[in-house]
């Protein structure tokens, strides 16, 4: 895969080529794509709530709801494929993490009781959790895959897109001047 930088209008107004970024074949299929691209991405030293306990997740989870960070939107040409592939990712990933959960919940649930068949309980689905976990983690690194990473410099003028395919980064440096963008 490739990396290629075009000007933050060109993918924020949808002026990319009529090439797929994961799979480089022309297409006139496009998705818009939100992510966050800075200003505050981490929870710094705030992770450390967790220690608290109960209370202390609350706070951490009223903070990261709160957090606001930049967020940049393109529109990406994509073809219908990678978009259903990307999409199956993100739907496998919330069914794993929903497994996850309600595992999770029942063990400890099941754990409750203190009796025998009930720790029996306990261990089958806490190794269902796991499990989960490790499909949520395979899902993660898939849905990461099969997408288009990108980012703002530093002037906020250009925006480099890593994880597109040649094809693609050979119709933007044809197709678009850089040079012109400079004044």
């Amino acid at each position: 895969m490739a990396e290629v930088t075009v000007f933050v209008d060109d993918a924020v107004l949808d002026h990319l080529p009529a090439v797929c970024v994961k799979d480089g074949l022309q297409t006139d299929d496009r998705l818009t794509v939100s992510q966050d691209v800075g200003g505050g991405t981490g929870m710094g030293v705030a992770w450390l709530l967790v220690l608290a306990g109960p209370i202390g997740w609350i706070g951490l989870f009223f903070m990261a709801a709160a957090r606001r960070g930049e967020v940049l939107t393109v529109t990406l040409p994509l073809c219908e494929a990678d978009h259903l592939r990307w999409k199956g990712h993100v739907r496998a990933r919330w069914q794993a993490t929903l497994v996850l959960a309600s595992a999770f919940l029942v063990a400890l649930v099941a754990l409750a009781h203190q009796t025998t068949d009930s720790r029996l309980l306990a261990f089958g689905f806490a190794l269902l959790a796991a499990g989960a976990l490790v499909k949520a983690i395979i899902e993660s690194s898939r849905v990461r895959r099969s997408m288009v990473r990108f980012g703002l410099d530093v002037s906020r003028r250009w925006v480099t897109m890593w994880d597109v395919h040649p094809n693609f980064q050979e119709s933007v440096d044809r197709g678009h001047d850089h040079a012109s963008r400079y004044s």
